[in-house]
């Protein structure tokens, strides 16, 4: 039988009630985003466990997600897009 190369150094896997406390979410959320595919997760027996490091990359994700989502909220923008649209109306109506 050939034995698997597994690194010693690898973190144990963690239960959804750790990912709860861990994301300060409700353990009804950890298991709802899971389910969605929202979250990484591994099924051992009918148990779920999540890796730290997949949980890590997807913390990562979500704070790109959140830093380009607030970049494209720029107000003087978006200010200038509603002055000029009603000033298109005004100059066709008027």
């Amino acid at each position: 039988m050939e034995e698997l190369d597994i690194p010693k150094e690898r973190e144990p896997l963690l239960t959804a009630q750790q990912v709860a406390a861990w994301l300060n979410m409700s353990l009804v959320w950890v298991y709802k985003a899971a389910e969605k595919g929202l979250l990484p997760f591994h099924r051992v027996g009918e148990a779920i466990r999540f890796d730290p490091n997949e949980i890590r990359s997807y913390l990562n994700e979500r704070r790109n997600l959140n830093k380009t989502y607030e970049e494209s909220r720029n107000p003087k923008t978006r200010k200038k897009g509603v002055h000029l649209q009603r000033e298109q109306e005004v100059t066709k109506t008027g």
